[in-house]
């Protein structure tokens, strides 16, 4: 028994002393309290910048407050705006431990493009309304005319030229970037050629858009569709786009190479794909080709699928330099079956080949017998018939 309670003591004992330990060693944390700071000390600009600071505040107590700002100290006549999100306020409830980062926005008197040279020091006061605790936060920017300020927005594609058909789909990939201190919404201009079409589309996205918001510092991409005019000409054509928000204006020329459109089509003079001949004996089919693509067809040749022996010949040979969409140009397609072909239907493919296009034809060639076999054989028929009659006769007699 003794012993049970001593071990029982010592139990407690030792209970107490780790958990006086664990209170050593917990963090103090005040209801009310926080810290206030320009997130980068001393930076330089150029005489024609956008003065934006940013600061940060966190409230590290764990209650929400309510924090008032003052600027107590700028250039004198010059204005200044707390911001955060385009909004401008004088102060900001955080929960707690929460943290956030505003904009000091400071802008010369009116009138004043450009800003002197020097060093220009800030303080920002900031009062807690609950736990009445008031802090304050300095910075100094220094002016120098030997930088320039960065363009508001960017506008930049990494392949300006794209060269293709006429009647093909021609995709740009353009990276905006929002250089200025403040959430923009970006609207987007194209200038096409009269009768194409321009659409905007999101990054992996189908949906058309005309203006996108792109935060401060962040850069976002969209995809420009261009469809160029029906029956548009072969040739080199220009287009621009513009990006425009409230801080600045962007600009980029591209460029979409026509190769023109490459479509041979070959008809014959009343679309009949049959033709009839003696064997060895030629017959002329008038063909009419036609250049309905765009682009000039350089070369066009002809070859045919023929049975054995026959020959084909075609009056010209080829056609050179066919203007894009043009009149049809007459081709005289002369058949000519083997001497000894047999009486009956063939078939006889014709391929029309052109540049980057072709076009196929398919013929029934129906060889008849000659009008000289036509005689020989009435003959025969009649020697056959009027040897019978006399046979018959004979031996009716009997």
């Amino acid at each position: 028994m003794p012993k049970l309670v001593g071990g029982f003591l010592a139990l407690v004992l030792f209970g107490g002393i780790f958990a006086s330990n664990l209170k050593a060693q917990a963090p103090l944390t005040m209801p009310y309290d926080y810290v206030v700071a320009f997130t980068y000390a001393g930076p330089t600009i150029s005489p024609d910048s956008e003065i934006s600071l940013e600061v940060t505040l966190q409230n590290t107590g764990f209650k929400g407050d309510t924090f008032d700002f003052t600027v107590i100290e700028a250039p004198e006549g010059w204005s200044t705006e707390i911001s955060r999100f385009s909004q401008s306020f004088t102060g900001i409830f955080l929960a707690g431990e929460e943290r956030a980062s505003l904009n000091l926005l400071v802008w010369p008197p009116s009138g004043q493009e450009l800003i002197p040279e020097g060093e220009y020091p800030l303080a920002l006061k900031v009062t807690s309304r609950n736990g009445g605790k008031t802090l304050e936060a300095r910075s100094t920017i220094k002016v120098a005319s030997n930088l320039k300020s960065p363009q508001a927005l960017t506008l930049s594609t990494s392949y300006p030229e794209i060269s293709g058909p006429s009647d093909g789909r021609f995709a740009f990939t353009l990276d905006i970037k929002n250089n200025s201190a403040e959430d923009a919404l970006v609207n987007l201009i194209a200038s096409v050629p009269q009768g194409w079409e321009g659409s905007f589309k999101p990054g992996y996205e189908e949906k058309q858009i005309s203006s996108l918001q792109i935060p401060k510092s962040q850069s976002r991409s969209v995809t420009l569709d261009i469809n160029p005019a029906y029956q548009a000409e072969a040739g080199a054509y220009p287009l621009s786009v513009k990006a425009e928000a409230p801080a600045g204006t962007a600009e980029t020329k591209l460029l979409v190479n026509l190769t023109g459109t490459y479509k041979t089509r070959v008809v014959t003079a009343n679309d009949l794909l049959s033709m009839a001949t003696e064997m060895g004996k030629p017959v002329t089919v008038s063909l009419y080709v036609v250049n309905e693509g765009s682009a000039t067809q350089k070369e066009i040749s002809f070859l045919a699928v023929k049975p054995d022996n026959w020959r084909v010949d075609f009056k010209p040979e080829k056609l050179v330099d066919l203007p894009g969409r043009g009149s049809p140009v007459l081709v005289e397609m002369t058949v000519t079956p083997a001497p000894n072909a047999l009486v009956g239907d063939y078939g006889l493919g014709v391929s029309v080949q052109g540049e980057k296009s072709q076009n196929a034809l398919d013929f029934r060639v129906t060889v008849k017998a000659s009008a000289a076999w036509t005689w020989v054989g009435s003959a025969l028929i009649i020697l056959v018939v009027a040897a019978l009659a006399l046979v018959f006769r004979k031996l009716g007699r009997r």
